[in-house]
């Protein structure tokens, strides 16, 4: 016995072993006493529910020509003219169907279809057939349908014959036919009976159905089901059906099952009985350690604390991704949209305010891929609110044009109704507040699939403030009123029916209500469902000097002449980057790898060089910190995609003079050369 365990602990555990196994060999026990009735149950079961889908089957195939027979019937034998084109109808509808005959009522085969593999048939007198002319003959005369037993035909092959007798003005005309195998149907019935062998006897005693090689099947008669399925109304001439197990070993596999479900039990059991052991001699070993555990527990108070932190963290990083992620696709389908529309229009105004909506939407869209690649307000879940000059109204007008298609695909009028004076300039976040009014607009177009969609808009100005109460209001589905208050929290959808519907992760309405209560607004929503909601917005900017009508004219610059060298290994972003300093009035020479750039630089004293900083073979960084060795006075400005903080601490830290981010922003570009190039107010270049 070991040191320091109580002698009740073996105890204990034994008693925790015992009881769990003798409830193992119970369960052992009853089951494996009652497996012989539950799989003869299993058997007869089975074998009844096939019985009738093989009836039903044969029955279908009779009744096709049984329909014929009725329509030769009902015309009086006219329809005899056209019982062939009936004929390959059946034959296509009827799998078991190989072919359709009519015998005469002297019992002679007058016609078969299809005639090229069962000519042999034509002119068959089957009077002379005695085990085919008698029954023929008996049914005919009792005026029911005849089943055959398992023929060999006489242009080859075997087949069941039903012979359907057609009777006109009470005389008997003869028989219409059929030529039936019924092996392919009754193979795809039996297609879900994997574990079980099938075989069918005719009257005859004649097999003419076997499934999963019944020969080989198992043979005790206790989990064999028989049935004898009568075909016609002749009781003595029925089928014999027969099914059972097809595995000869199946009762051995199942106490396989059983011993090994007994063995885990047993197992468990024991597991079960030693945990028990452990579990008490742990206790005793935790009382030794409960000092330890005092000075452990401050240590995990202070790592939840730490987790606490992590997870708050991670919260934010979530949401801040959720939200951006919804956010892009809004100015990314307005630039897909109005890219479709340039080259549409009829007039050089329209393509002109095409290209304006489209460039306003790719500043969006640049202002929130911004806001995911900034590492440090992702993981203060903070986001910037920006305070820029936009025109809110014309903002809706814009969003309108956006959705036109939509609305005209599906037959929903639009009404926007602006009611203010002078349409101001505000200075505030457009992109948030623009995403604010698109979320609740694309909403009330999904779900309204009628009627109207109607804006209010209204504007007014007091103390330099832009107070702005805009309202959206639809015909659409509606909210029930018992959800009316979660409608803005996350991912919420009205129920499972509307969401298979109406496409959405449900976090628009979230998203948009964060906005505005970013933006220290207001939102708030009336709804009676099946007839509509009502969305209103209430926000407040500061007021701009000039109102919406004015024109944003930029004087031509004035600059020195500056030797400029362009670098970049992206042939296209060197061609934008041309163009809109030729824009400026200045021209400059191009590298397209930093080796180049490095060698130029040597030749040519250069004012000014625009350097990429991801670059195949010398990148940015190295490049400017070789130029710099030569030309300290040269001004080199960073380029590049990468806007983290790191990327730019580490571009001024080589000798960059400053770091632009592209797509290259005008009103930046033209910031920084008037802070290095600008001589005086008459020479600095003016936004």
């Amino acid at each position: 016995m070991a040191k320091g365990i109580p002698p009740k602990h073996y105890f204990i555990a034994f008693l925790w072993f015992l009881i769990p196994a003798l409830v193992c060999f119970y369960v052992y026990h009853s089951y494996k006493v009652a497996l012989p009735q539950k799989l003869s149950d299993q058997v007869q079961l089975t074998g009844s529910l096939a019985t009738q889908d093989f009836k039903r089957t044969v029955r279908s195939n009779v009744q096709a020509l049984q329909n014929l027979t009725e329509r030769i019937e009902e015309t009086d034998g006219a329809y005899y003219d056209y019982w062939k084109q009936d004929a390959k109808r059946l034959l296509k509808q009827n799998e078991s169907l190989d072919f359709v005959e009519i015998i005469n009522a002297d019992g002679i085969i007058e016609d078969v279809y299809p005639r090229r593999p069962n000519v042999p048939a034509i002119g068959l007198d089957i009077s002379k057939l005695a085990y085919r002319f008698e029954d023929w003959k008996s049914k005919s005369n009792q005026g029911i349908t005849n089943i055959t037993q398992w023929l060999h035909l006489s242009q080859g092959g075997d087949s069941f014959l039903i012979d359907v007798p057609v009777y006109i003005n009470d005389e008997f005309r003869g028989t219409v036919t059929g030529g039936m195998n019924f092996n392919e149907e009754f193979d795809r019935l039996s297609y879900y009976l994997k574990d079980f062998a099938i075989q069918i006897f005719d009257e005859e005693g004649t097999q003419f159905y076997n499934y999963n090689n019944y020969d080989l099947a198992q043979k005790d008669p206790y989990y064999i089901f028989e049935t004898a399925m009568i075909m016609d109304s002749d009781l003595n001439e029925s089928w014999n059906f027969q099914l059972t197990f097809s595995n000869p070993d199946f009762f051995a596999e199942e106490m396989l099952l059983i011993n090994i479900a007994l063995a885990v039990g047993l197992i468990l059991s024991l597991a079960i009985g030693l945990l028990s052991f452990f579990n008490r001699n742990a206790q005793v070993a935790a009382r030794r350690t409960f000092i330890i555990n005092k000075e452990l527990k401050k240590v995990n108070q202070h790592l939840e604390e730490q987790t606490q932190r992590a997870n708050q963290a991670s919260i934010a990083k979530t949401e801040f991704l959720s939200n951006m992620s919804h956010e892009i696709r809004t100015p990314l389908n307005a630039i897909v949209g109005i890219t479709d529309l340039i080259g549409s229009g009829t007039n050089t105004f329209e393509e002109e305010h095409y290209l304006s909506l489209l460039k306003q939407s790719s500043k969006t869209l640049l202002n929130l891929i911004n806001d995911i690649l900034r590492l440090d307000k992702i993981e203060s879940g903070f986001s910037e609110v920006a305070h820029i000059k936009f025109c809110p109204s014309d903002i809706l007008k814009n969003i309108e044009q956006f959705n036109l298609q939509v609305l005209k695909d599906k037959g929903i009028a639009f009404e926007l109704k602006i009611e203010a004076e002078e349409h101001s300039f505000v200075l505030g976040d457009r992109a948030k507040y623009e995403q604010i009014i698109n979320n609740i607009i694309s909403n009330a177009i999904k779900f309204t699939e009628s009627g109207s969609i109607k804006v209010l808009y209204k504007e007014e100005v007091s103390e330099n403030k832009t107070h702005l109460s805009i309202s959206v209001k639809d015909t659409g589905i509606g909210i029930p009123q018992d959800k009316l208050d979660k409608i803005f929290e996350r991912f919420i959808q009205l129920d499972t029916g509307m969401r298979k519907k109406h496409s959405g992760g449900g976090i628009g309405l979230s998203i948009a209500k964060h906005l505005v209560e970013l933006l220290k607004g207001k939102i708030s929503v009336k709804s009676q469902e099946g007839k509509g909601s009502e969305f209103s917005i209430a926000l407040t900017f500061d007021t701009a000097v000039e109102n919406c009508t004015t024109k944003d004219t930029t004087p031509k610059s004035e600059i020195p002449n500056l030797n400029i060298l362009a670098v970049d290994d992206n042939k296209l972003n060197v061609i934008v980057l041309s163009q809109l300093l030729k824009k400026l009035g200045l021209d400059a020479d191009i590298a397209y790898t930093g080796k180049d750039a490095v060698s130029k630089a040597q030749k040519k004293k250069y004012d000014l060089i625009f350097m990429d900083v991801h670059m195949p073979d010398i990148d940015g960084y190295e490049a400017t910190k070789q130029i710099k060795l030569a030309n300290k006075a040269t001004v080199i400005l960073g380029l590049s995609a990468d806007s983290t903080l790191s990327a730019m601490d580490k571009g001024i830290d080589c000798g960059m003079s400053d770091y632009l981010t592209k797509p290259i922003d005008k009103s930046k570009l033209i910031l920084v050369l008037n802070e290095h190039f600008g001589i005086g107010g008459s020479q600095k270049i003016v936004i």
